[in-house]
């Protein structure tokens, strides 16, 4: 769709780690265009430093709009902000001051959309106004700090080092379950990292939180160090399509493809499919392109510690799907479907031999004990919870192992 006016077309500064790299813009065809400044380093995978300008044909370049948020945060954001759907541009300019990893967006104005909340407004919807951060995924979630031994929300201004996640209404028990699956992900991958969390309360909001702590945020000396960080939907530029969906639409080669741009590729490939193998034996069925993200390391981008887990399977017809991952070979599975020959093929798929997959299976039958005496013990699991995790695990650790 074509703009009908050059007084309509947005324009925005685009930072990096805090400084100015470039300018978004809209362009009259209806796409976007990011210019880099002369000196600017690098900012995104799908924005190669060998050309200056790079443009998008329909709506924001999928490295911006991947950032925007969707689902709960998404719903509110818009209310605020008064935006048309589907306006990724109109939610960064309000809301794009600080985005997951090291961008940030500001009006070329230097004056942000005003915004006026309406009366009665909820906590939550006051922190996401008064914050104008914003954070991408579909569960409801806040950016918040730690002041002493309390949470409260992130200000306009200064450190946001954690997002508490909360359950939705008719999934009273998700935070939980999230905590438990982190645990048990932990259990079965002792060497790889998983982002740390713990529940708590945010102050002035009556709901149980899962308080992760941010990876793209470091902090030395008490000085904020913002990390570069894509999910795999940015550095491959797919864009979130209409329904929000299509990091579901592309196949596991897509992973590959993304891990071209790790400093260390091979081992990355390893990593990620023994993930994949621990993420099937705990039914987290929406292990999606967005949920695998490459993170800046002194050696270079590297797959980021594992987040966003959860038993999704046990949601099936409650909003998660039993689907898993991705689409295998331009089809997508039931979780059911995955036995050692598919998950085999994934592992192929990665580029690894037939040797080196095996090994993952072997290794990861390993943990079995530990796995049980985590789900016993220490993961925080009411007992229709504690039934429905050992029923899952129990099902695919015979399909895998017999």
């Amino acid at each position: 769709m074509e703009i009908d006016t050059m007084e309509a077309l947005r324009q925005a500064i685009v930072t990096f780690k805090g400084q100015k790299v470039g300018r978004l813009e809209e362009v009259p065809e209806g796409g976007t265009a990011f210019t880099y400044d002369a000196d600017a380093p690098e900012i995104g995978c799908s924005l190669p430093r060998t050309t200056d300008r790079h443009t998008y044909r329909a709506g924001v370049h999928p490295f911006f709009s991947n950032l925007a948020p969707e689902g709960w945060l998404r719903a509110r954001q818009e209310a605020i902000a008064d935006t048309e759907d589907e306006d990724d541009f109109g939610l960064l300019l309000a809301f794009g001051q600080d985005c997951i990893g090291a961008v940030g967006i500001a009006p070329a104005s230097g004056e942000r959309p005003k915004i006026d909340l309406a009366v009665g407004a909820d906590v939550e919807t006051q922190a996401i106004a008064e914050s104008r951060r914003t954070i991408s995924g579909v569960q409801a979630k806040l950016l918040c700090v730690k002041e002493g031994n309390r949470f409260t929300p992130a200000a306009h201004q200064g450190p946001a080092p954690y997002i508490a996640k909360f359950a939705r209404d008719d999934l009273g028990d998700l935070v939980q379950n999230e905590e438990a699956s982190l645990l048990l992900t932990k259990a079965l991958l002792p060497d790889d990292q998983v982002v740390s969390c713990q529940r708590g309360f945010v102050q002035n909001i009556d709901k149980l939180g899962l308080i992760v702590e941010r990876f793209d945020r470091e902090y030395i000396d008490g000085e904020e160090n913002k990390l570069r960080c894509e999910d795999f939907a940015q550095v491959l530029a797919v864009a979130p399509g209409r329904d929000r969906k299509n990091k579901y639409r592309v196949d596991y080669d897509a992973l590959s493809e993304a891990l071209k741009y790790s400093a260390a590729p091979k081992l990355d490939a390893y990593t990620l499919f023994r993930r994949i193998v621990a993420f099937a034996i705990l039914g987290n069925t929406d292990c999606h392109l967005k949920n695998w993200s490459l993170l800046e390391t002194p050696t270079g981008l590297r797959l980021s510690p594992i987040y966003d887990v959860l038993n999704s399977y046990i949601y099936g017809g409650r909003g998660y799907s039993t689907v898993f991952g991705l689409e295998l070979n331009g089809k997508r599975l039931q979780w059911q479907e995955y036995d050692r020959a598919i998950l085999t093929e994934v592992g192929h798929k990665l580029g690894l031999n037939q040797r080196t997959v095996e090994a993952v299976f072997t290794d990861i039958k390993k943990r079995k004990t530990t796995l049980k005496e985590c789900l016993k013990s220490e993961a925080p699991l009411n007992d229709e919870l504690q039934y429905q995790f050992t029923a899952t695990i129990e099902e695919k650790w015979e399909i895998l192992y017999g």
